[in-house]
């Protein structure tokens, strides 16, 4: 079967502190229904507010208490060396299997910069490092002949988050058969599969695992207008709001974000409304 991560929500309390009973009820609710596999501070994960001491107990709390799981983290910061301290700030640790590390974001570097960045940062370390293309976000996006150029140099980065174009997923495991490409948009998961993607990234996991893993058993499957339409749902409004929202009516968390994200607004909750009540039942 194709690999499914969760990018997981970080739940806050009141004070917006971290709320990891919370977020245990979240990974509890996943692994009962069979999964095993997530990333930490990830863009869902609304890492941009965490702090660095906020995410590295985050990370060490969650593999403590889940001995069994695998984790991606997510590294988030478009300076390089910020991203070698950010990496190296984490202690090895076998149920680590890579570090997310997005394209530098805003300041819209050449392909020369982008790959030096990842040249850098991968020559820095001997953990896995995987690339987070996402152009809607950052402004710039990695082109497949660079993608190739890194893993060629090095045998540590082993993979990406592709929320770009699927017929560059094609073109990569055509040059790299063995690198890891995960879908990051829930929505296109089947034709991602179709381009030979070997998993997700997936948001929509939090609230119906079991339809992510029955299209990942079956590439065969024909039909994924549900999935496409509760991600319509899932990101009604910029993630992790709605899923949040969700999540929090469920009876899991707090419907509680760290600004400038801001709760969904009620035109937004109203159309989610028959959606939680089917996921209630």
């Amino acid at each position: 079967m194709k690999e499914i991560f969760t990018a997981l929500i970080t739940p806050f309390n009141q004070d917006h502190s971290i709320d990891y009973p919370g977020l245990y009820r979240v990974i509890d609710k996943l692994i009962d229904e069979g999964h095993r596999s997530f990333l930490l501070c990830g863009t869902t994960g609304e890492t941009s507010t965490l702090k660095l001491d906020e995410r590295k107990q985050l990370v060490e709390n969650i593999l403590e208490k889940y001995p069994t799981i695998r984790v991606i983290v997510g590294i988030c910061s478009n300076s390089t060396s910020e991203v070698i301290r950010h990496i190296d700030m984490y202690k090895e640790h076998p149920n680590i299997y890579a570090y997310l590390v997005i394209v530098p974001y805003y300041i819209k570097p050449s392909q020369s910069g982008i790959f030096k960045h990842f040249d850098l940062i991968a020559s820095s370390t001997t953990k896995k490092i995987m690339i987070y293309n996402i152009p809607s976000r950052c402004g710039v996006a990695i082109n497949v002949s660079t993608v190739i150029r890194l893993a060629n140099k090095h045998k540590n980065i082993i993979g990406m988050k592709q929320c770009g174009p699927l017929n560059e997923i094609v073109e990569i495991k055509d040059a790299l058969p063995q690198f890891k490409v995960y879908i990051g948009d829930d929505h296109l998961l089947l034709e991602g599969l179709k381009a030979r993607a070997d998993g997700i990234i997936s948001v929509t996991s939090h609230l119906d695992y079991a339809l992510i893993e029955e299209i990942c058993k079956n590439e065969n499957i024909f039909d994924d207008r549900y999935l496409k339409l509760i991600s319509e749902y899932v990101f009604i409004e910029p993630s992790p709001a709605p899923i949040k929202y969700i999540l929090s009516e469920l009876g899991y968390i707090q419907n509680i974000l760290r600004c400038p994200l801001t709760p969904i607004g009620e035109d937004s909750q109203a159309k989610l409304t028959p959606l939680i009540e089917k996921y209630k039942k």
